[in-house]
């Protein structure tokens, strides 16, 4: 059995996170890997800025899953929860139209054949785009979760994002295991 682990601060979130998300059975064992991945979009909501006019003061946080949703109800936990002030809202979603609605969008993997379509269609939308896709940041998307030595962590696209009109804040950008698009001193 594989157990992840997460990296110092990344765990601390993730840990308050799941501990929120008000399972005795996340709690009780140790979260599992769609646990660990749900807090983590929880997460990148609380440390990514989107404009005002995408994402006004009280205005609802719209978190969306294309494709086959793989988190298993771990999502579940995260509706309704608060962050910087927005409800999160969760739902799914059947492409690209939709989703362009969504502040932040999971893609699955039941969706790495049309990968280039949705990302085509969420650019410049003010959309982060978020996935488990292998090579997901290097292929034009905001965020990668990936698997690495039993630990789940992330790679940033930080030109899709600043593209996007997102910003990503300095901590999430020292936690990332790997950053593109930085302009080098």
């Amino acid at each position: 059995m594989i157990r992840f682990r997460l990296p110092g601060l990344a765990l601390r979130l993730a840990v308050l996170a799941a501990a929120g998300l008000g399972s005795a059975v996340a709690l009780a064992m140790p979260p599992g890997e769609y646990q660990i991945k749900a807090a983590y979009l929880l997460n990148f909501a609380r440390y990514v800025e989107w404009p005002a006019a995408r994402l006004a003061s009280g205005m609802p946080l719209r978190l969306c899953v294309v494709g086959r949703d793989p988190f298993g109800g771990a999502l579940a936990g995260v509706e309704g929860r608060q962050v910087n002030g927005h409800e999160v809202r969760v739902r799914q979603v059947d492409g690209a139209e939709q989703a362009a609605d969504c502040h932040i969008v999971f893609i699955a993997d039941s969706e790495e054949r049309r990968l280039g379509v949705l990302l085509r269609g969420l650019a410049v939308r003010g959309v982060l785009t978020v996935s488990d896709i292998d090579g997901f940041a290097e292929a034009g998307g905001a965020i990668g979760l990936v698997v690495e030595d039993e630990r789940v962590r992330f790679d940033i696209n930080q030109a899709v994002l600043l593209r996007d009109g997102l910003r990503a804040s300095s901590q999430l950008l020292r936690l990332g295991r790997s950053v593109f698009g930085l302009k080098a001193p």
